[in-house]
Formats: structure tokens, C-alpha cells, sequence
């Protein structure tokens, strides 16, 4: 008989938690494996614990996107200097996983650029921030500077500092906050927030291999974190809310594909 689901709603400081989808364990702790479990059409979720040994324990969530499933787009808060929290942005959404985006200026407005479905909704080109670039059904995490016609892809948001760069750790500025980063390869992109940790800490958790339990990113970009760090889940297997009173100029939102849900990526 198929284990019945949990519906979570839970909030940031009660993490971390373990989770039961499917009959499996969603948790990934320092030394152990991540475990991904479906928990939508193109959406597999694992929470995490990590316990470094030079920086306070930390933890989260973390979605692994199949953009040959699933739909990943950069949705604004409204006008150019509008702010709304996740919740609000994603409100009409019946199912979800979204996260904050962009950095925002003391107006209000987006920084960096900003592209969704081929529409420019933030110009402020950075050429030395990283740049989550998704072409087609294909995304990678370029530098700014690569980004030469921002209208050929389907969706550009801008970040920083790049985390991760071809599996190696960047040199970082020490710096502890909450986090909300993104990494990309191929078809598939994966969405991770977290409780306030390192910054050296966290890269070194998403670039870590799974049996090391890391999450293997190959790149990794940092977006906006701190008190605009948020999350919002609403599917029929899995519901999470990690609210913040902060308002922000978009959301990277994931709507599901269609079908079952239970298939996993081989």
C-alpha cells in the first residue's frame, strides 16, 4: 500500500526537518548522500543538514528542475520599481516552487538583467555578476559579459558572487546570511535556499558530490539573500512556506509538468 502523504507547511527556523514523499527519506546531511524524491511532474525536493567543520551547522531545501518537464520562469512583482513578497507574486499560481530572484536597488528596481519568455523586464546589464541563462529547454550560469543579446533566450537573471565555477569553489567574501542560489547544467536546474551560513560553507555544500553529500553543482550562482531570501511551495505531494516581510522586484517560478509526478530522471 502506498504511504500516505504529508502536507508541511513549515517556517525557515523550525529546520531542519525530515521529510516523508513516497515512501522516502528527502534529507541530505554532511558525509551522507543527497536524496532527491519526486514530489511533482519535472520537480524532485530533498531537505538538508549540513554540519561543516569550520562554520555553524546550516540547512534548507533544495528542488532539482527537468526543464523537459517542467516550466521555469522569472516572474516580476508588477512595474519596474515594484515589490512584492514570493506569496504575493506566485498568489495566483494553483501549483508552484518559487523562490526570490534578482537584487534590487533602493528603488525598488532589479538589478541586472532580467528575461522571461524572450521579454526584457530588467536592462541593467552587470557585466561582472554571473548570469543564469536558460535557451530553449537549456540553461547554464555564464558571466555577465557572455550575455550579448539578452532577447535570444528564454529567460536571464543576474547574480552574485558565482559560487561555484566549473566545480571549483570561488574565492569568496566571508559573510554569513541566508542564502538562495541556483545551479545549472544541460536540461536541468536546481533551486536551494538556506538558513544563514558562510558563504565558503554553502558553495562548498552545493559543490561537494552526493556521496560526499553535496549537491554535485558543476556552477553555482548566488541571488538575492538575507532578509529577501524566500520560498513557496504549493503542490498536491508537498507544501512549504518560508515567508519573509520583504518585498522583491521577481520570483524564479516552477510550475509542473504534466503526469504523474512519481517518474524519475535516469
Amino acid at each position: 500500500m502506498e504511504p500516505v502523504m504529508r502536507r508541511l507547511a513549515v517556517a525557515l527556523y523550525l529546520l531542519p526537518l525530515l521529510l516523508t514523499v513516497s515512501g522516502a527519506l528527502a534529507i541530505a546531511v554532511k558525509g551522507e548522500s543527497s536524496r532527491f524524491v519526486a514530489v511533482a511532474p519535472g520537480i524532485e525536493y530533498a531537505s538538508f543538514q549540513v554540519r561543516p567543520g569550520d562554520a555553524e551547522l546550516f540547512s534548507g531545501h533544495a528542488f532539482k528542475i527537468d526543464l523537459d518537464v517542467a516550466e521555469l520562469r522569472l516572474v516580476p512583482a508588477g512595474g519596474p520599481s515594484s515589490r512584492r513578497t514570493v506569496e504575493e507574486i506566485v498568489a495566483s499560481y494553483p501549483a508552484v516552487v518559487a523562490t526570490n530572484a534578482s537584487f534590487f536597488d533602493k528603488d525598488g528596481r532589479a538589478m541586472g538583467l532580467g528575461v522571461d519568455e524572450g521579454r526584457l523586464i530588467a536592462s541593467g546589464k552587470r557585466q561582472s555578476w554571473g548570469a543564469l541563462v536558460v535557451t530553449d529547454k537549456r540553461a547554464r550560469i555564464v558571466l555577465g559579459a557572455e550575455v550579448n543579446d539578452p532577447l535570444a533566450h528564454r529567460l536571464v537573471v543576474q547574480g552574485t558572487p558565482r559560487l561555484v565555477v566549473g566545480g571549483r569553489v570561488q574565492q569568496l567574501k566571508p559573510q554569513l546570511a541566508e542564502r538562495t542560489a541556483v545551479c545549472a547544467e544541460g536540461s536541468v536546474v536546481v533551486l536551494v535556499v538556506s538558513t544563514k551560513t558562510e558563504s565558503t560553507a554553502f558553495a562548498r555544500f552545493l559543490a561537494d558530490p552526493p556521496d560526499k553529500g553535496g549537491l554535485g553543482c558543476g556552477d553555482a550562482l548566488n541571488l538575492d539573500g538575507g532578509p529577501s531570501t524566500q520560498l513557496v511551495v504549493k503542490l498536491p505531494r508537498l507544501a512549504l512556506s518560508l515567508p519573509r516581510g520583504s518585498g522583491v522586484p521577481n520570483a524564479l517560478v516552477v510550475v509542473p509538468g504534466k503526469g504523474t509526478g512519481t517518474e524519475r530522471r535516469q
